[in-house]
Protein backbone atom coordinates (compact mmCIF):
# COMPACT_ATOMS: atom_id res chain seq x y z
CA UNK A 1 0.00 0.00 0.00
CA UNK A 2 1.10 3.58 -1.04
CA UNK A 3 1.65 5.43 2.18
CA UNK A 4 -0.84 8.37 1.33
CA UNK A 5 -3.18 4.96 1.41
CA UNK A 6 -1.84 4.17 5.02
CA UNK A 7 -2.19 7.88 6.26
CA UNK A 8 -5.97 8.05 4.90
CA UNK A 9 -6.28 4.43 6.38
CA UNK A 10 -4.49 5.87 10.12
CA UNK A 11 -7.18 8.85 9.58
CA UNK A 12 -10.42 7.09 9.04
CA UNK A 13 -13.02 7.86 8.97
CA UNK A 14 -12.84 11.31 7.70
CA UNK A 15 -15.90 11.67 6.14
CA UNK A 16 -19.95 10.02 6.07
CA UNK A 17 -20.29 6.56 5.47
CA UNK A 18 -22.85 5.22 2.95
CA UNK A 19 -24.47 2.41 4.02
CA UNK A 20 -26.40 0.45 1.01
CA UNK A 21 -28.99 -1.71 2.09
CA UNK A 22 -30.80 -4.32 -0.51
CA UNK A 23 -34.05 -3.79 1.25
CA UNK A 24 -36.79 -0.80 0.69
CA UNK A 25 -37.56 1.76 3.72
CA UNK A 26 -39.12 0.58 6.84
CA UNK A 27 -38.75 -3.59 5.87
CA UNK A 28 -37.46 -5.25 9.10
CA UNK A 29 -34.09 -5.83 7.91
CA UNK A 30 -33.58 -2.53 6.81
CA UNK A 31 -34.47 -1.12 10.51
CA UNK A 32 -31.48 -4.26 11.69
CA UNK A 33 -29.26 -2.49 9.21
CA UNK A 34 -30.45 0.84 10.27
CA UNK A 35 -30.10 0.22 14.03
CA UNK A 36 -26.32 -1.14 13.50
CA UNK A 37 -25.64 1.59 11.19
CA UNK A 38 -26.30 4.48 14.05
CA UNK A 39 -23.93 2.66 16.72
CA UNK A 40 -21.50 2.48 14.16
CA UNK A 41 -21.85 6.34 13.38
CA UNK A 42 -21.73 6.93 17.25
CA UNK A 43 -19.07 4.74 17.87
CA UNK A 44 -16.83 6.21 14.94
CA UNK A 45 -17.88 9.66 15.08
CA UNK A 46 -18.95 10.08 11.49
CA UNK A 47 -22.61 9.92 10.03
CA UNK A 48 -23.77 6.74 8.60
CA UNK A 49 -26.42 7.60 5.45
CA UNK A 50 -28.38 4.87 5.09
CA UNK A 51 -29.14 4.07 0.92
CA UNK A 52 -31.92 1.90 -0.13
CA UNK A 53 -31.43 -0.14 -3.13
CA UNK A 54 -33.85 -2.57 -3.53
CA UNK A 55 -34.82 -5.22 -5.82
CA UNK A 56 -34.14 -8.29 -8.01
CA UNK A 57 -32.83 -10.13 -4.84
CA UNK A 58 -30.16 -7.85 -3.80
CA UNK A 59 -28.61 -8.42 -7.07
CA UNK A 60 -29.03 -4.09 -7.59
CA UNK A 61 -27.39 -3.46 -4.29
CA UNK A 62 -24.34 -5.61 -4.64
CA UNK A 63 -23.76 -4.37 -8.22
CA UNK A 64 -23.56 -0.99 -7.09
CA UNK A 65 -21.57 -1.94 -4.08
CA UNK A 66 -18.89 -3.68 -5.97
CA UNK A 67 -18.27 -1.15 -8.41
CA UNK A 68 -17.37 1.23 -5.13
CA UNK A 69 -14.08 2.06 -3.83
CA UNK A 70 -12.76 0.12 -1.17
CA UNK A 71 -12.13 3.20 0.96
CA UNK A 72 -14.41 2.47 3.75
CA UNK A 73 -16.97 4.80 2.85
CA UNK A 74 -18.99 2.71 1.41
CA UNK A 75 -20.24 -0.46 2.98
CA UNK A 76 -23.69 -3.15 2.60
CA UNK A 77 -25.89 -4.75 4.25
CA UNK A 78 -25.82 -7.96 2.97
CA UNK A 79 -27.40 -11.53 3.16
CA UNK A 80 -26.70 -15.46 2.81
CA UNK A 81 -28.38 -15.31 -0.13
CA UNK A 82 -27.13 -12.54 -1.65
CA UNK A 83 -23.26 -14.09 -1.11
CA UNK A 84 -24.36 -17.60 -1.05
CA UNK A 85 -27.83 -18.66 -2.39
CA UNK A 86 -27.72 -16.40 -5.74
CA UNK A 87 -24.32 -17.56 -7.04
CA UNK A 88 -25.81 -21.19 -6.83
CA UNK A 89 -28.84 -20.75 -8.62
CA UNK A 90 -27.85 -17.81 -11.36
CA UNK A 91 -25.83 -18.66 -14.20
CA UNK A 92 -25.38 -14.96 -14.68
CA UNK A 93 -24.99 -12.46 -12.10
CA UNK A 94 -23.23 -9.31 -12.16
CA UNK A 95 -21.21 -9.91 -9.09
CA UNK A 96 -18.72 -12.86 -7.64
CA UNK A 97 -19.60 -12.89 -4.14
CA UNK A 98 -15.47 -14.29 -2.88
CA UNK A 99 -13.86 -12.13 -5.49
CA UNK A 100 -15.90 -8.13 -5.22
CA UNK A 101 -15.90 -7.82 -1.61
CA UNK A 102 -14.68 -7.79 1.71
CA UNK A 103 -16.48 -9.64 4.16
CA UNK A 104 -17.04 -7.81 7.33
CA UNK A 105 -19.28 -9.43 9.41
CA UNK A 106 -21.97 -12.07 10.27
CA UNK A 107 -24.11 -9.70 12.20
CA UNK A 108 -27.46 -12.26 12.82
CA UNK A 109 -28.87 -15.58 12.14
CA UNK A 110 -32.59 -15.48 11.47
CA UNK A 111 -33.92 -19.21 12.37
CA UNK A 112 -36.71 -20.67 9.90
CA UNK A 113 -39.17 -22.80 11.55
CA UNK A 114 -41.64 -25.07 9.66
CA UNK A 115 -44.91 -24.50 10.34
CA UNK A 116 -48.72 -26.18 9.58
CA UNK A 117 -52.05 -24.28 10.45
CA UNK A 118 -53.13 -25.24 13.72
CA UNK A 119 -55.84 -27.68 12.78
CA UNK A 120 -53.29 -29.78 10.32
CA UNK A 121 -53.14 -33.41 10.96
CA UNK A 122 -49.52 -33.10 11.16
CA UNK A 123 -48.80 -33.04 15.28
CA UNK A 124 -45.12 -33.47 14.45
CA UNK A 125 -42.52 -33.46 11.40
CA UNK A 126 -41.60 -36.81 12.25
CA UNK A 127 -45.45 -37.80 11.16
CA UNK A 128 -45.34 -34.92 8.17
CA UNK A 129 -42.20 -36.56 6.77
CA UNK A 130 -43.58 -40.30 7.17
CA UNK A 131 -46.79 -39.02 5.00
CA UNK A 132 -44.87 -37.21 2.44
CA UNK A 133 -43.02 -40.79 1.72
CA UNK A 134 -45.79 -42.58 1.70
CA UNK A 135 -47.69 -40.38 -0.77
CA UNK A 136 -45.23 -38.57 -2.83
CA UNK A 137 -46.11 -34.97 -4.31
CA UNK A 138 -49.45 -35.35 -2.41
CA UNK A 139 -48.35 -31.97 0.22
CA UNK A 140 -47.49 -28.58 -0.79
CA UNK A 141 -45.05 -25.95 0.41
CA UNK A 142 -45.07 -22.49 0.11
CA UNK A 143 -42.73 -19.63 -0.24
CA UNK A 144 -41.63 -16.33 -0.95
CA UNK A 145 -40.18 -17.14 -4.75
CA UNK A 146 -37.60 -18.98 -6.27
CA UNK A 147 -34.22 -18.81 -4.41
CA UNK A 148 -36.10 -17.54 -1.32
CA UNK A 149 -34.82 -18.71 2.00
CA UNK A 150 -37.86 -20.42 2.48
CA UNK A 151 -37.81 -22.43 -0.52
CA UNK A 152 -34.17 -23.55 -0.21
CA UNK A 153 -34.83 -24.52 3.36
CA UNK A 154 -38.14 -26.74 1.82
CA UNK A 155 -35.55 -27.91 -0.70
CA UNK A 156 -32.67 -29.00 1.98
CA UNK A 157 -35.36 -30.97 3.93
CA UNK A 158 -36.92 -33.11 0.37
CA UNK A 159 -33.10 -33.88 -0.40
CA UNK A 160 -32.39 -34.99 3.24
CA UNK A 161 -35.62 -36.86 3.92
CA UNK A 162 -36.21 -38.38 0.89
CA UNK A 163 -39.49 -36.90 0.60
CA UNK A 164 -41.39 -35.10 -2.94
CA UNK A 165 -43.51 -32.09 -1.17
CA UNK A 166 -44.57 -29.75 -4.16
CA UNK A 167 -43.13 -26.22 -3.86
CA UNK A 168 -45.18 -23.13 -4.55
CA UNK A 169 -43.59 -20.26 -5.79
CA UNK A 170 -45.53 -16.88 -4.46
CA UNK A 171 -44.48 -13.06 -4.74
CA UNK A 172 -43.83 -12.60 -1.43
CA UNK A 173 -43.92 -14.40 2.10
CA UNK A 174 -47.24 -12.71 2.68
CA UNK A 175 -49.23 -13.96 0.20
CA UNK A 176 -47.75 -17.19 0.85
CA UNK A 177 -48.58 -17.31 4.40
CA UNK A 178 -52.47 -16.15 3.73
CA UNK A 179 -52.57 -19.34 1.66
CA UNK A 180 -51.58 -21.26 4.15
CA UNK A 181 -53.98 -20.37 7.11
CA UNK A 182 -56.30 -20.14 4.33
CA UNK A 183 -56.11 -23.97 3.61
CA UNK A 184 -54.37 -23.90 -0.11
CA UNK A 185 -50.77 -25.38 0.63
CA UNK A 186 -49.87 -27.44 3.80
CA UNK A 187 -46.84 -26.08 5.23
CA UNK A 188 -44.37 -23.40 5.12
CA UNK A 189 -40.87 -21.80 6.15
CA UNK A 190 -41.40 -19.13 8.52
CA UNK A 191 -39.07 -17.12 10.19
CA UNK A 192 -38.84 -17.92 13.79
CA UNK A 193 -40.38 -14.65 15.12
CA UNK A 194 -43.33 -14.47 12.70
CA UNK A 195 -44.26 -17.70 13.26
CA UNK A 196 -44.31 -17.52 17.06
CA UNK A 197 -46.74 -14.55 16.94
CA UNK A 198 -49.16 -16.63 14.63
CA UNK A 199 -48.87 -19.43 17.23
CA UNK A 200 -49.53 -17.75 20.10
CA UNK A 201 -52.10 -16.38 18.46
CA UNK A 202 -53.62 -19.67 17.76
CA UNK A 203 -53.23 -19.82 13.89
CA UNK A 204 -49.69 -21.96 13.23
CA UNK A 205 -48.81 -25.00 14.70
CA UNK A 206 -44.83 -25.46 14.65
CA UNK A 207 -43.44 -28.63 14.20
CA UNK A 208 -39.43 -27.97 13.87
CA UNK A 209 -36.66 -25.34 13.85
CA UNK A 210 -33.79 -25.09 10.85
CA UNK A 211 -31.56 -24.13 13.79
CA UNK A 212 -28.35 -26.65 14.91
CA UNK A 213 -30.00 -25.72 18.36
CA UNK A 214 -33.25 -25.27 19.57
CA UNK A 215 -34.03 -21.40 20.84
CA UNK A 216 -34.23 -20.14 24.05
CA UNK A 217 -37.74 -18.15 22.71
CA UNK A 218 -39.12 -21.35 21.32
CA UNK A 219 -37.85 -24.22 23.51
CA UNK A 220 -40.28 -26.86 23.02
CA UNK A 221 -39.70 -26.88 19.42
CA UNK A 222 -37.22 -29.54 18.20
CA UNK A 223 -34.50 -29.43 15.91
CA UNK A 224 -34.67 -31.30 12.47
CA UNK A 225 -31.73 -33.32 13.71
CA UNK A 226 -33.48 -34.00 16.71
CA UNK A 227 -36.44 -35.01 14.00
CA UNK A 228 -34.00 -37.58 12.13
CA UNK A 229 -32.32 -34.94 9.89
CA UNK A 230 -29.05 -34.86 11.27
CA UNK A 231 -27.21 -31.89 10.35
CA UNK A 232 -30.22 -29.85 8.68
CA UNK A 233 -29.15 -26.29 8.83
CA UNK A 234 -31.68 -23.62 6.97
CA UNK A 235 -30.22 -20.71 9.07
CA UNK A 236 -30.42 -17.15 7.23
CA UNK A 237 -27.64 -14.85 7.63
CA UNK A 238 -27.65 -11.21 7.83
CA UNK A 239 -24.18 -9.14 7.83
CA UNK A 240 -22.30 -6.51 6.61
CA UNK A 241 -19.48 -5.94 3.42
CA UNK A 242 -17.63 -3.57 1.69
CA UNK A 243 -15.87 -3.09 -1.74
CA UNK A 244 -12.69 -5.60 -2.57
CA UNK A 245 -9.37 -5.24 -1.24
CA UNK A 246 -10.06 -3.27 1.55
CA UNK A 247 -7.39 -2.12 3.86
CA UNK A 248 -7.12 -4.26 6.80
CA UNK A 249 -7.27 -1.45 9.32
CA UNK A 250 -10.45 -0.35 7.96
CA UNK A 251 -11.66 -3.71 7.86
CA UNK A 252 -10.46 -4.22 11.67
CA UNK A 253 -11.91 -1.13 12.65
CA UNK A 254 -14.83 -1.44 11.54
CA UNK A 255 -16.00 -5.42 12.24
CA UNK A 256 -14.85 -4.29 15.82
CA UNK A 257 -17.78 -1.35 15.61
CA UNK A 258 -20.28 -3.55 14.25
CA UNK A 259 -19.37 -6.20 16.84
CA UNK A 260 -19.83 -3.48 19.44
CA UNK A 261 -23.14 -3.02 18.44
CA UNK A 262 -24.09 -6.42 17.90
CA UNK A 263 -23.27 -6.86 21.69
CA UNK A 264 -25.04 -4.15 23.26
CA UNK A 265 -28.03 -5.08 21.44
CA UNK A 266 -27.88 -9.21 21.72
CA UNK A 267 -31.23 -9.08 24.17
CA UNK A 268 -32.87 -6.80 21.80
CA UNK A 269 -31.78 -8.42 18.46
CA UNK A 270 -33.16 -12.21 20.04
CA UNK A 271 -36.44 -10.67 21.08
CA UNK A 272 -37.07 -9.82 17.68
CA UNK A 273 -36.25 -13.36 16.33
CA UNK A 274 -32.89 -13.22 15.82
CA UNK A 275 -29.82 -15.44 16.95
CA UNK A 276 -26.80 -12.57 17.40
CA UNK A 277 -23.43 -13.68 15.74
CA UNK A 278 -20.93 -11.00 15.54
CA UNK A 279 -18.24 -12.48 13.55
CA UNK A 280 -14.86 -11.94 12.56
CA UNK A 281 -14.24 -11.04 8.97
CA UNK A 282 -12.55 -14.09 8.46
CA UNK A 283 -15.17 -16.22 9.86
CA UNK A 284 -17.97 -15.05 7.63
CA UNK A 285 -15.58 -15.73 4.35
CA UNK A 286 -15.45 -18.81 5.64
CA UNK A 287 -19.16 -19.47 5.93
CA UNK A 288 -19.64 -17.89 2.00
CA UNK A 289 -17.04 -20.17 0.86
CA UNK A 290 -18.94 -23.01 3.14
CA UNK A 291 -22.47 -22.17 1.46
CA UNK A 292 -22.03 -21.86 -1.87
CA UNK A 293 -21.48 -25.77 -3.04
CA UNK A 294 -23.99 -26.28 -0.50
CA UNK A 295 -26.87 -24.16 -1.66
CA UNK A 296 -25.72 -25.26 -5.08
CA UNK A 297 -25.95 -28.93 -4.55
CA UNK A 298 -29.58 -28.56 -3.07
CA UNK A 299 -30.73 -26.16 -6.47
CA UNK A 300 -29.57 -28.81 -8.48
CA UNK A 301 -31.52 -31.49 -6.83
CA UNK A 302 -34.68 -28.99 -6.89
CA UNK A 303 -34.10 -28.28 -10.85
CA UNK A 304 -33.73 -24.48 -10.15
CA UNK A 305 -29.47 -24.25 -11.13
CA UNK A 306 -28.37 -21.66 -12.90
CA UNK A 307 -31.49 -19.65 -13.68
CA UNK A 308 -31.30 -17.20 -16.41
Amino acid sequence: MSSAGAQAADRYPEQPIKLIVPYVPGASTDALARMVGQDVATDLKQTVIVENHAGAGGTIAADFVKRQPADGYTLMFTTDGIQAVNPSIYKKLAYDPLKDFTPLSIAVKAPLVLAVRSDSPYKTAQALIAYARANPDKLTYGSAGLGSSQHMAGELMKSMAHVKITHVPYRGGAPAMTDLLGGHIDMMFVQSASAKELADKGNLRILAIGSPKRNKYLPDVPTFAEVGLPGYDSDTWYGFAMPAKADPKIVALLNSSIVKSLRKREDQLEKLGYTVVASSAADMRKDIETNIPKWREVAQQAGVYQMQ
